[in-house]
């Protein structure tokens, strides 16, 4: 139940986020600027809110549950007001709901598959808001976000069990980090002739939902190692020859299998920072966004990009995965 309302929730904040910045900020000469400051505050924000409830949960035990709710009600304030709010209200709801679903996939034993829900429905979200921001329906979305956040503080109160102290090499740490920045940036630079459509847009998303779904479900039933192995070279191939809608949209797939599996690995290794981990990921997303903000050329773009992004991907995570036993 936590892992539906909080991935419920999850398309609600990101579309109201989306739909506030195309909606009220996207134009004027501050636009550009608003841009970098929700980003930063959305993404960047979210690693020292995610070490703060680390240091303090054991104190406070429904503290992720009351981020997300006081990140709900922020994203709805900042909508009207400031991108810096709107950004705030985004990380902390992030963090609350990841650190919540992380300790319900730890307590039903089901070895990251729900952390590849969580992450998923963020997409779908982003891409309808903007689809949407004409339409005058923040509302509408602040109400069903309400609805959905009151049940939380009704569900059983979990704690994350910590296996061991974090003193593990930092070597899976960076390996993860740099694979999220990659995944990030190759996301954002990768630019299909073909989508430019409303119908081939949304199987474009719908790709990158079902393949972070995907890649939870697949590495709890054949594993870490097999399920990075075959969809990393997957979608090295199919981003050859990603000039044709069919084989761009499932190299997009295959892509974002991935995203579960690095965050499951970095919480498997450091049980006792999952707000911490959660927050450096998404700093990492930050980072991947910078060279696309600020138009920095690469000697590599396009379909080649995303081939050699796949490929380096594989390279970074199979020190982590190769002897990972989920």
């Amino acid at each position: 139940m936590a892992t539906f309302l909080y991935s419920a929730l999850h398309f609600l904040v990101d579309f109201a986020c989306a739909h506030a910045m195309y909606r009220s900020f996207s134009a004027g000469a501050a636009a550009y600027g608003y841009i970098l400051i929700y980003n930063f505050c959305a993404f960047a924000l979210q690693m020292p809110l995610g070490a703060l409830i680390d240091t303090i949960a054991h104190r406070f035990r429904r503290l992720p549950e009351v981020f997300a709710a006081v990140g709900v009600g922020l994203t709805l304030l900042g909508a009207f007001t400031h991108p810096a709010i709107l950004g705030l209200g985004n990380a902390m709801f992030h963090v609350g709901g990841g650190i919540g679903v992380i300790r319900d996939d730890d307590h039903r034993r089901w070895h990251g598959t729900a952390l590849g829900v969580f992450v998923a429905p963020g997409a779908l979200g982003l891409f309808l808001g903007a689809q949407l921001a004409s339409v005058d329906i923040i509302l509408l979305i602040g109400a069903a976000m309400f609805l959905l956040v009151l049940p939380l503080f009704r569900l059983p109160e979990m704690e994350q069990k910590v296996t061991a102290p974090s003193k593990t090499s930092p070597i899976p740490l960076l390996c993860c980090f740099l694979v999220v920045v990659l995944r990030s940036y190759v996301g954002m630079a990768v630019v299909f002739s073909w989508k430019s459509g409303f119908w081939l847009s949304l199987a474009a998303v719908c790709a990158v939902v079902l393949g972070k779904m995907a890649g939870g479900f697949c590495s709890a039933r054949f594993g870490v190692k097999e399920t990075s192995l075959c969809s990393l070279m997957a979608a090295a191939g199919c981003y050859l020859w990603s000039g044709d809608p069919l084989l761009g949209i499932l190299a997009l797939f295959f892509f974002n299998m991935t995203m579960p599996i690095t965050l499951y690995q970095l919480v498997k290794r450091h049980s006792d920072l999952p707000g911490f981990c959660f927050g450096l990921l998404t700093f990492g997303l930050f980072l991947g966004f910078l060279p696309v903000y600020f138009n920095w050329a690469l000697p590599v773009s396009g379909a080649a990009l995303g081939c050699v992004g796949s490929a380096v991907s594989l390279l970074l995570l199979l020190p982590v995965v190769w002897r990972a036993k989920e």
